[in-house]
């Protein structure tokens, strides 16, 4: 059986996991005097608003089932991961409402076995276990500065899965694709009234040092905290934010939908500083018939399961970019704006069949330090 203090560091550690607008949506329970873990979706830390379809909760997850296997390859403990029914289930996914694990881990004793599909100890990496159990203290989050890394997308593509793909976009459509985003989430009342409370811009927020987002790590000017920190911390003037932001939002999206967006180029960019993680449902056994039409239909396009296996891979790649010195500039707002997606899929020349899940810039930050979402 696992030692409590190994099995905590452990959950120490798969608690650095990346998650949309650091949520932390992620609660792990020792089971068994510590002969297994279960894995909950914590209520109060979904977007059920902004991420209906609980495709960010269910990349976070992964992406701290990752990061947990990272930890426990560098202690030796070995372990399965049985997915149980409460992931396909949006009362525990979307709305965490249910108190149903989605997950459970069983730990084994001692050695570690080898890697084999979905329900592993650990993926194959081209790091030794101790040398990436430390890049997971490592990775960063940045919001902007960043230095192209040089043919690292092209790199990043040969680690995943052949049913995962990085489609390279240009910098200057991203840029697009993210403002309209912002601006199409800014409409939204429900949203931003939904975000905004993730944003905690000053020390003496209560959980300023626990989660969601400080003015530092979102790169925000020194003289728009203290007016944030009223408007994400007092419900009043957030309601009366949110309808001032409504209608510009509005008008901002008009702009912008006045800029035209082009099919794609033949050719991808090589040296691209960004790019699109995609899911082709091709390469997936989906079914066949109405089972298939069902799959493509919802809102994810995806089976949960194989959401959570493109966190894990995620997390892979997030690690593989610390490596090299470089940082992540997600830019979730794209794929969370229906009208966005729309927009980027045509750029890229995207099927029906292909499921856009995560975009992200990339690159080595000018700050060699930047600042850090905290942990809880």
């Amino acid at each position: 059986m696992t030692g409590i203090h190994t099995l905590n560091q452990i959950i120490a550690d798969a608690a650095s996991a990346p998650s949309a607008h650091n949520t932390q949506p992620w609660s792990p329970r020792m089971i068994g005097d510590g002969a297994a873990v279960e894995l909950r979706v914590s209520r109060k830390r979904t977007l059920p608003a902004a991420d209906p379809s609980g495709r960010d909760t269910l990349l976070g997850l992964g992406a701290w089932l990752e990061a947990f296997s990272v930890s426990a390859a560098a202690h030796g403990v070995a372990f399965d991961v049985e997915l149980l029914p409460a992931l396909a289930d949006p009362e525990a996914i979307v709305q965490a409402r249910s108190d149903e694990p989605v997950l459970r881990i069983q730990l084994h004793h001692d050695t570690v076995s080898s890697a084999d599909g979905d329900t592993t100890q650990h993926a194959e990496s081209a790091f030794d276990p101790d040398s990436e159990r430390r890049m997971l203290a490592a990775r960063k989050t940045v919001r902007s500065g960043l230095e192209p890394a040089r043919g690292l997308v092209l790199e990043l593509s040969g680690s995943l899965p052949e049913w995962l793909r990085l489609v390279p976009i240009d910098a200057d459509d991203l840029r697009h694709f993210s403002s309209l985003g912002t601006a199409d989430t800014l409409r939204e009342p429900a949203v931003a009234r939904e975000l905004a409370p993730w944003l905690r811009r000053p020390p003496s927020h209560p959980r300023y040092t626990v989660d969601g987002r400080h003015a530092k790590a979102l790169g925000s000017p020194a003289f728009a905290t203290p007016g944030g920190a009223a408007v994400t911390r007092k419900r009043r003037l957030r309601d009366a934010a949110v309808g001032v932001a409504a209608p510009l939002g509005e008008l901002w999206r008009r702009v912008l939908l006045e800029v035209p967006v082009s099919a794609a180029d033949e050719d991808a960019p090589a040296e691209a500083t960004a790019f699109v993680l995609v899911a082709d449902t091709k390469l997936l056994d989906l079914g066949s018939g109405a089972e298939i039409t069902r799959v493509l239909n919802s809102p994810l396009g995806l089976p949960p399961a194989r959401v959570l296996e493109a966190g894990r891979a995620l997390m892979r790649l997030w690690l593989r970019a610390t490596a090299r010195g470089a940082a992540f500039a997600p830019a979730s707002e794209v794929i969370d704006s229906s009208l966005a997606q729309g927009e980027l899929r045509y750029r890229l020349g995207l099927s029906r069949r292909d499921v856009p899940l995560f975009v992200t810039r990339v690159g080595v930050p000018r700050d060699a330090h930047p600042p850090r979402s905290p942990r809880r």
